[in-house]
């Protein structure tokens, strides 16, 4: 038998709920040469070789924990495919993704990574999400790219433009020059692996959405931390590449800086609601001395200050 040319990775950690809807989603796809390798990192929560049972294109590997970078780095290792497509378990493709990316791909040889938009899948008011199916669109006959997000992307991704994992397929000779994604990082592992990529190929995105983004309570967009991760990242990238494209354009100093203390502001945005008032606070003195939102980032300032004032006095009071 020939190998597939698409192998879709799947790394799943106690997904039981959504995982099926997932690989559904795969399956169904009108491209059918593809194998599906679903990494199972440790779960307890199901008997994942019976997923096997749904499809013949899926196989199942087991790890033991060793987290998402390390499984997708290892369906990247057993993977008999051209292409590497990413799918996270509680995540959906539309109809036609596949084929439509594949389809770019050969007509875009010097391409290394096509990806596309996503939709955000939040739950409704009754805490069910709605069905798949009501936000979906057949994206088969996507043909043309978003100029704006589509070429040598390091400075954009520097900037801010985002790569959804699960929307994004690339050729097999990017894992073999690159790698794969750094398992020595606990948050914006997918970032840097994208922002490597951008250095040594094109990326395109075709111009319309092609996934649905799960928001739930485990979602990597809900996950904050002391740190802020993406600002010492951004500095981390330029040290190591600079600003300028391989093709010579660029990211201008000032609006690098700017994008820094933009970061910083988010970062105490983020805090400041759902998180740590003194991480906020010291966000936002870094959002405004980078000259990021300078009244916004005062204004948040004398918030934050006010409420570290009234948890102080509530917890001084006599019981």
């Amino acid at each position: 038998m020939s190998a597939p040319l698409v192998s879709v990775i799947v790394p799943v950690r106690n997904g039981r709920e959504f995982i099926h809807e997932a690989l559904a989603s795969v399956c169904s796809q009108s491209f059918s040469d593809l194998e599906i390798i679903v990494i199972d990192d440790g779960s307890d929560d199901f008997d994942y070789p019976t997923l096997t049972q749904l499809d013949p294109r899926i196989r199942v590997h087991r790890l033991e924990g060793s987290g998402v970078s390390t499984a997708r780095n290892t369906g990247m290792q057993l993977a008999c495919g051209q292409f590497f497509a990413f799918l996270d378990a509680d995540d959906v493709w539309f109809p036609g993704k596949l084929a439509a990316q594949i389809r770019y791909f050969e007509q875009h040889p010097e391409v290394g990574c096509v990806f596309g938009g996503f939709t955000k899948w939040a739950r409704a008011d009754d805490g069910a999400f709605p069905p798949a199916q009501s936000l979906m669109q057949d994206c088969q006959d996507l043909i043309t790219c978003e100029t704006e997000r589509s070429g040598w992307l390091y400075s954009r991704l520097l900037k801010g433009l985002l790569v959804g994992m699960n929307t994004a397929v690339i050729r097999r000779e990017v894992f073999t020059r690159l790698g794969g994604f750094d398992a020595s990082m606990r948050i914006g592992e997918d970032y840097l692996f994208w922002l490597k990529v951008s250095r040594i190929y094109p990326m395109h995105a075709l111009d319309g959405p092609v996934a649905l983004y799960r928001i739930h309570e485990a979602s990597a967009m809900r996950l904050l931390d002391p740190e802020n991760h993406l600002t010492q990242l951004l500095k981390i990238a330029v040290s190591r590449w600079g600003l300028t494209n391989p093709d010579g354009t660029g990211l201008p100093l000032d609006e690098f800086k700017k994008r820094l203390a933009e970061s910083e502001f988010t970062h105490g945005y983020n805090h400041f609601w759902e998180g740590s008032p003194a991480v906020a606070r010291r966000a936002f003195f870094r959002a405004l001395k980078g000259g990021a939102l300078p009244l916004r980032s005062a204004a948040y300032i004398a918030l934050t200050s006010l409420r570290q004032a009234l948890r102080a006095l509530k917890n001084h009071q006599p019981a």
